[in-house]
């Protein structure tokens, strides 16, 4: 009984738990930290491999919990992370192919849109300066750490997918 709870809870959990620590607090290096974008690439590893285990509802609550605590416009990560969950359920192939280099380019394609979306509002609603350097790092270390991450959540969700059926 126990093990099925944790089972089920686990995915929840464990984004959570990546949103927290993206966003924690490190005092010494603050202004010059560049941390990738790993809340995102742990939903769309996520939504590719098993996106049946979460509902639009839990997209909506990680997203929003994501941007509150990044401080910004509020709304616009959810509304990616349910697009990418419609097109995985309707199965169109947009996010996921039978060759990893198509759905690593298919992913920066994504993250490319998603960053493009994000600096326009971000200039045009809070006309405040955007660091680009410390930006274009953030999307390189993004990149670079996807296919770790995403070999990471398809072995969990296969793990969990063998315990849960």
């Amino acid at each position: 009984m126990f093990v099925n709870f944790f089972i089920k809870i686990f995915p929840y959990f464990f984004i959570f738990s990546f949103i927290f620590f993206e966003f924690t607090p490190i005092y010494f290096y603050e202004s010059k930290l560049v941390k990738p974008f790993l809340t995102f690439v742990v939903m769309y590893s996520w939504i590719c491999h098993d996106s049946s285990r979460f509902r639009p509802v839990w997209l909506l609550i990680f997203g929003l919990f994501y941007d509150f605590l990044k401080d910004g416009i509020v709304g616009i990560t959810p509304l990616f992370f349910i697009i990418l969950y419609h097109f995985e359920q309707k199965k169109t192939g947009l996010l996921l192919s039978f060759d990893f280099k198509e759905t690593w380019i298919k992913f920066i394609i994504f993250l490319i849109a998603y960053f493009l979306i994000l600096l326009s509002l971000d200039l045009f609603f809070d006309n405040s300066r955007y660091d680009f350097r410390k930006n274009i790092i953030s999307f390189v270390f993004t990149i670079i750490l996807f296919p770790i991450f995403f070999s990471l959540i398809r072995k969990l969700t296969v793990r969990f997918g063998n315990y849960d059926n």
